[in-house]
């Protein structure tokens, strides 16, 4: 009720930390059924380079950006199917990769010379495509050792790119990315473009999500920690 709905489409633009962002809400009933974001434009940054990993000896590894930065596994080349059970391993290695990735090879934005880490580690699954496009399964691993609940929309973007620089992914293909839980993202090329003298994709994600409730916070002034509170991690990835 926060903006007026409009069916069957609803548009509109959000401010987010990296840039406008376009949206696109398919409604009915009063409800919004699915959301389209047009996201940044991305970019496959190295690919098929070497990383050191201790503990795990030397992958071949991507790097790419959707919005975000990522260091790209092969997750059946680690002996991972993606699925739920292995969330705690993935979310421990993850964090090994993404910090070994930060060490050895720093990531370069070429319009944001400040951006120089990789964010996130995606253990991208094989690749398949039926009548409805294309499909693969996702995990993406977050600092400082937990596994994102979805398929993550930044990541998706990101092996977009990645598929499109390879030949693998053209404008007329879709790719539906499924996370260890089941849920997915699916995801478009609107068209190309370049991120300085890289070559680049302007690609779409679509989701839904659903309301789970409506949360009140508040702030005493005699609160001795307004500004909240930081522990270590507590998601048990760890050890």
């Amino acid at each position: 009720g926060i903006l007026p709905m409009t069916e069957p489409v609803t548009e509109l633009t959000l401010e987010a930390p990296g840039g406008l962002v376009k949206v696109r809400a398919e409604c009915r009933n009063g409800k919004a059924e699915r959301i389209f974001v047009q996201n940044l434009p991305s970019f496959a940054a190295r690919m098929d380079i070497p990383l050191e990993v201790e503990g795990l000896g030397r992958l071949t590894v991507d790097t790419a950006y959707g919005g975000d930065s990522f260091v790209v596994v092969n997750a059946a080349a680690m002996g991972f199917s993606l699925e739920a059970h292995e969330a705690h391993d993935i979310a421990r290695l993850g964090v090994r990769i993404t910090n070994a990735a930060n060490a050895a090879i720093r990531f370069e934005h070429p319009e944001n010379p400040d951006w120089q880490h990789f964010s996130f580690c995606l253990f991208a699954g094989p690749v398949t495509r039926d009548a409805t496009g294309l499909r693969a399964g996702a995990a993406v691993a977050i600092q400082p050792g937990k596994v994102d609940r979805s398929p993550t929309g930044t990541a998706l973007c990101a092996r977009m790119a990645l598929l499109h620089a390879r030949g693998e992914m053209g404008l007329e293909d879709s790719l539906t990315t499924v996370s260890l839980i089941g849920s997915t993202f699916t995801g478009r090329i609107l068209g190309e473009t370049r991120v300085g003298d890289h070559p680049a994709i302007l690609p779409e994600l679509s989701g839904r999500g659903w309301v789970t409730g409506i949360h009140q916070h508040m702030l005493d002034p005699d609160d001795p920690w307004p500004g909240g509170y930081r522990l270590s991690d507590t998601w048990g990835a760890r050890g």
